[in-house]
């Protein structure tokens, strides 16, 4: 397989799950595409951004999942969840729910996890980060939003499934939005690979089924929803499957910093999530938050106790 590089037993029950930022299940649909090619069954959630207390013929499993259809109505200009199970029937004659993970700490979204989990019979959850963000420790010089994808990392790890994977996406992007390092990243990497805890690279190629299926994806997608209210991430990663290079204006919000787009940016990095987890040296401490405010407030107490590393460049 080429966007999956580690062996998954056959025929596995999947959950891919989008760590944070509204759109990160879409980062992961090549993920998806491949792996129900290869005989395996896939089900989509994602930590979500969009109004769900409005989404009307959707289904509630509790006050944090909600289950989500072609069929589901309510925010009309930005709803990617809908969307893609609307893609999902009109393009691959197939229905298909997304789960949708309220904005809420470890604790609710955890027992959102362990009910997919027992639910679905799933042994393979990969949790997808749209960046870089969700491997750092936390004394890195920018952050990125670290609280959200952290919540998603614990909650993957301490989900009970057999195998818990954490997948990175999208190298370069997030650089445009601020001063993250991705030397920095690429440290965070290294130190992984030490633990041997990185499991492969896969690489979404354009003119791959997974490829085109994911290209066509987004295009749908996108159609449905104002230029603004697309995702910049997803952008920058069809930019980078499609062939491009150097900084590219890929979206309105990035005209004065554009990201810069190469195909380390079509990359995906998989490791252990139980080796990210851990690697975070505020782990105790995490695993007693409850609100996602709670972890953006322990990660921002860790990076004033630790101090924050000067910006590193990668030297080539």
């Amino acid at each position: 397989m080429q966007v999956v590089p580690f062996a998954i037993p056959k025929e596995s029950k999947i959950l891919l799950v989008g760590a944070g930022g509204g759109f990160d299940f879409v980062c992961g649909l090549p993920i998806a595409l491949e792996l129900e090619a290869n005989g395996h069954t896939v089900h989509l959630a994602n930590y979500s951004f969009s109004n769900l207390a409005s989404a009307g013929s959707s289904r509630a499993h509790s006050e944090s999942l909600v289950e989500v259809t072609a069929e589901s109505t309510g925010n009309e200009d930005y709803f990617p969840e809908r969307d893609i199970a609307a893609w999902y029937r009109q393009h691959r004659n197939s229905e298909r729910s997304v789960w949708c993970l309220a904005k809420r700490g470890l604790a609710e979204t955890l027992r959102s996890y362990r009910y997919l989990v027992e639910r679905l019979q799933t042994n393979v959850v990969i949790c997808v980060d749209g960046g870089i963000d969700g491997l750092f420790r936390g004394d890195e010089t920018d952050l990125g939003t670290p609280s959200m994808d952290t919540v998603s990392v614990f909650a993957t790890h301490l989900c009970g499934a057999p195998i818990r994977t954490y997948a990175s996406i999208g190298f370069g992007t997030e650089g445009a939005e601020g001063s993250v390092s991705h030397a920095q990243g690429l440290r965070r990497m290294a130190e992984l690979v030490a633990k041997d805890a990185a499991l492969g690279v896969g690489f979404i190629q354009r003119n791959s089924p997974s490829g085109l299926g994911f290209l066509d994806a987004v295009d749908f997608v996108f159609s449905r929803m104002q230029p603004v209210r697309r995702s910049i991430m997803v952008s920058a990663l069809v930019a980078a499957v499609r062939g491009e290079f150097g900084r590219r204006v890929v979206h309105p919000k990035t005209v004065d910093r554009p990201p810069w787009i190469s195909p380390l940016t079509a990359l995906v990095w998989y490791f252990d999530a139980d080796a990210v987890a851990q690697a975070k040296p505020y782990y105790k401490d995490a695993l007693l938050t409850e609100t996602v405010d709670e972890m953006a407030d322990l990660i921002e107490f860790t990076r004033n106790r630790l101090g924050v590393q000067q910006y590193e460049s990668i030297p080539i």
